[in-house]
């Protein structure tokens, strides 16, 4: 009997074991060419109010649902893990420099050109990503502040929901001021890679490496500035008096 209960115990512990490795393992990001693959959670929407609820996910308009969207890719560490990692400690952590590094340099590659390169693949996807995002911003901001003008003149919209409307619009621009804050953080961190890397290996793909960078760099210099100057006006919706 007690062989049976040892035996018995035995299974439960190797079926948690296996049930927190699967956990983990759904936590990797894996994914192809270097890409991000998304964790576990993240994604993954929990319990909403009422859609007609102001401050419900289903008042978020495609414009902010982009914008979010975007933005997401700048508060994660560049680099994929080399371990399993959860998303909640991949957001906090962001683009830590030294993490970064240990990403970069954590891996036995047959050449150290390899990561150099991973270093300028970073920093040009970057690159890519920030005037897709600052145009998402811009056209949130242009809806909102005519959503703002809409408040002053709305007779039908009551405290509670006007509040709301404030606060989604303060959200807008809390998140954007965070991911401009983020930009500069980054090309910081690519600095920190890159100078390491040398220190420890020098290379001559330093060069094309710190060109990417520099690029990125006057990118992100360029401000966050709406590039739109004009949009076709929305039907006027609110009545006046």
């Amino acid at each position: 009997m007690v062989v049976n209960r040892f035996i018995s115990f035995k299974l439960q512990k190797a079926g948690w074991l296996v049930a927190l490795i699967s956990v983990l393992a759904g936590c990797a990001e894996t994914g192809d060419f270097g890409r991000r693959r998304p964790g576990l959670f993240e994604g993954k929407q929990g319990i909403d109010a009422s859609p007609d609820w102001f401050g419900s996910r289903a008042t978020l308009t495609d414009l902010e649902v982009e914008f979010r969207n975007r933005a997401v890719a700048f508060t994660y560490n560049p680099e994929k893990p080399i371990y399993p990692s959860l998303d909640a400690f991949e957001a906090v952590i962001g683009s830590n420099p030294d993490l970064y590094y240990g990403r970069i340099a954590g891996q036995a590659d047959l050449s150290v050109t390899a990561r150099y390169k991973r270093v300028a693949r970073d920093a040009y996807a970057d690159l890519a990503r920030v005037p897709l995002f600052r145009t998402a911003a811009c056209r949130v901001a242009v809806f909102d502040a005519r959503r703002l003008e809409a408040l002053a003149v709305a007779n039908g919209v009551n405290a509670d929901q006007t509040a709301l409307a404030h606060f989604r619009m303060a959200s807008n621009k809390a998140l954007g001021d965070v991911v401009e804050a983020a930009l500069r953080q980054r090309v910081a961190t690519y600095h920190v890679a890159v100078e390491r890397l040398f220190a420890a290996s020098p290379d001559e793909e330093v060069k094309p490496t710190v060109d990417a960078i520099s690029e990125l760099r006057h990118e992100v210099d360029k401000g966050n500035e709406c590039p739109i100057k004009q949009m076709r006006s929305v039907r006027q919706v609110v009545r006046k008096g």
